[in-house]
């Protein structure tokens, strides 16, 4: 069982991973590209809605049409009301804003 965080920024990704249950491997993907890569069958996806290195809305779309069924987690500032918006119509699953993820992460990522 492992997670795919589409994630390009450090604080994130090691909160993701301090935050993942033992046993659950974390597979840090910071493009599209990398994250069709380490695609297999996750339990989960998040996804840094404001990641540099990648279109988080296209890898959403382009995750999501290959496994309708895998929770896909977006995550972003909560002042970008449009872009939590646009992330839920993508195919998030879940869409918090940063806050409120890094609150529930150890009950998002519990297998």
């Amino acid at each position: 069982m492992f997670v795919l965080a589409v994630v390009d920024d450090l604080l994130f990704q090691a909160k993701i991973q301090a935050a993942a249950p033992l046993g659950v491997e974390v597979r840090i993907a910071k493009t599209l590209a990398q994250a069709q890569e380490a695609w297999s069958d996750p339990a989960v996806v998040v996804v840094d809605l404001n990641a540099a290195g990648a279109d988080p809305l296209e890898v959403v779309r382009t995750l999501r049409a290959q496994r309708p069924a895998v929770p896909i987690i977006g995550y972003g500032s909560h002042v970008q009301a449009e872009l939590l918006a646009q992330a839920r119509a993508a195919g998030c699953t879940t869409v918090l804003p940063r806050s409120a993820f890094v609150q529930q992460l150890p009950r998002l990522l519990a297998p």
